[in-house]
């Protein structure tokens, strides 16, 4: 193995790309785009959020927000969203032409050209130095028919999702299935010592 500095790993690993959406005060629809996130069992999930975005601020005010998978058809405004500053452009999701539709759930905006959304009210921000770990409550998953296989579950390779490779500072979807989960290593199972 060649050894590299810490500053090598940048961001991290090739991570899901996730809009987050909220509203201001004044019901103005922003959106950021972030990979710093992880599920909790439990229906929790967790942000990394700089105090310095407006979508910080908002989920502070307005206690619910919305991550939406961002996918291949929608990689440009993703892009877009994480390259603007809600503070400089309060306007940016009506400049990305996108449509936003309210949550049934929470105080938060759903992206209708989405295929999933998970719904969510904040249940923390656990404070670091500049990055806050925003802990959100699933309250809700709405999911396009359109992503759905023949037995009405998620398809993960229908919903176009996209994963942020910060190596190479590259946007990329999901190769193909290479394994099953909690089978392949079965093979060791009855192996002797």
């Amino acid at each position: 193995m060649k050894d590299f500095s810490p500053r090598a790993f940048g961001y991290g690993y090739p991570m899901p790309l996730l809009m987050i959406s909220t509203y201001d005060e004044n019901g103005t629809v922003n959106v950021m785009n972030l990979h710093w996130c992880t599920m909790n069992h439990g229906g929790y999930i967790n942000l990394g959020v700089g105090t310095n975005k407006k979508t910080h601020e908002n989920i502070e005010k307005m206690g619910a927000f919305t991550v939406a998978l961002a996918t291949q058809k929608l990689m440009k405004e993703a892009d877009f969203f994480g390259s603007v500053s809600g503070y400089i452009a309060s306007d940016k999701f009506a400049k990305a032409g996108l449509k936003a539709t309210k949550s049934k759930f929470v105080n938060a905006p759903i992206i209708e050209e989405s295929t999933l959304v998970i719904e969510c009210e904040l249940a923390e921000i656990v404070r670091g130095s500049h990055i806050h770990a925003i802990v959100g409550k699933m309250v809700n998953v709405a999911v396009d028919e359109s992503v759905l296989n023949e037995r009405g579950k998620i398809d993960a390779k229908k919903t176009g999702m996209l994963f942020f490779d910060s190596f190479s500072n590259s946007y990329f979807t999901l190769g193909d299935k290479v394994g099953n989960a909690w089978n392949e290593g079965r093979v060791f199972m009855n192996r002797n010592r």
